[in-house]
């Protein structure tokens, strides 16, 4: 047997003595009470066993990143949406890791868009500045939006929507509004609690950019779909550099989960701030 399966057996084998309830995992799966003899170990058996070190270490992992996650029932989902991300990865699948990942994503933003306190307070602001005032010796404050002193000023509704499709998406409920929509409104009023400042933008769109590219990308391992230019642009940039958006998505994921964490605690704020609001038409 050559030296690197001894040196992987004798990882999983230090891996059993320092976590009990691996090591008893470990002999059920081998279906042994007693060490087993190297010797007595086939190919096919040092894989399974590596695989199962491997996925145990991962779901150790996965329940680490989400320890601190404010919206409990979706933990476990999440959990083992993320175990499926990293297998992918390993394997180096890239359309179906991208897919594990954004469906993390993709459940974090269906649950807080269905929610009516969110409803009410998108309602309430998509009509008013989407930058607070800063400067020096300024503190960026949810009640000081900056308006423009002549001309049109800049919403809410149209960093979100984007200009043209703002006055007919700021319409419709939180619920309905498309999957690229809700990741852009939980940056804006988890990231940046609300109230982002003009210098704020280019950070805002890096990662908005970033969270529609892993959008584009999460369906590469479908077929026969027929793609928009736009789909393609993303693709052709993103598929002959993918060693690199692996770890480009899996930050823009770290990143997208801590606006949640970080920004839970504010939405009670925003509420009381948007409650004292007059709907403004956009």
């Amino acid at each position: 047997m050559d030296n690197k399966k001894i040196e992987t057996i004798n990882k999983i084998c230090r891996l059993a003595q320092q976590d009990a309830d691996f090591g008893e995992m470990l002999r059920k799966k081998l279906g042994a009470n007693n060490v087993v003899s190297i010797d007595d170990l086939s190919d096919d058996r040092i894989d399974e066993i590596y695989e199962y070190c491997i996925e145990k270490i991962i779901h150790r992992q996965a329940e680490e990143f989400y320890q601190d996650f404010p919206i409990k029932a979706i933990v476990p989902v999440l959990i083992e949406d993320y175990v499926r991300m990293e297998s992918f990865r390993r394997k180096d699948n890239f359309g179906d890791f991208c897919l594990s990942l954004y469906q993390q994503i993709e459940g974090i933003c269906n649950r807080i868009c269905s929610t009516k306190t969110m409803d009410e307070i998108t309602q309430k602001m998509w009509g008013y500045p989407a930058f607070v005032e800063s400067g020096e010796n300024i503190t960026p404050k949810l009640d000081v939006r900056k308006k423009k002193t002549g001309g049109t000023d800049y919403l809410v509704a149209h960093l979100i929507f984007f200009k043209s499709y703002a006055a007919e998406k700021s319409k419709k409920s939180l619920q309905s509004q498309g999957a690229a929509d809700k990741m852009r409104i939980i940056v804006y009023f988890f990231g940046f609690k609300a109230m982002p400042t003009s210098s704020d933008y280019r950070s805002f769109t890096e990662i908005t950019d970033l969270l529609f590219d892993i959008y584009q990308c999460r369906n590469t391992n479908h077929r026969g779909n027929t793609m928009t230019e736009r789909e393609k642009m993303v693709l052709d940039r993103v598929l002959p550099m993918k060693s690199l958006y692996y770890f480009k998505f899996l930050g823009a994921l770290a990143q997208f989960v801590e606006f949640v964490k970080t920004g839970t605690p504010y939405i009670e704020e925003i509420k009381k701030y948007t409650d004292t609001l007059i709907p403004n038409e956009v």
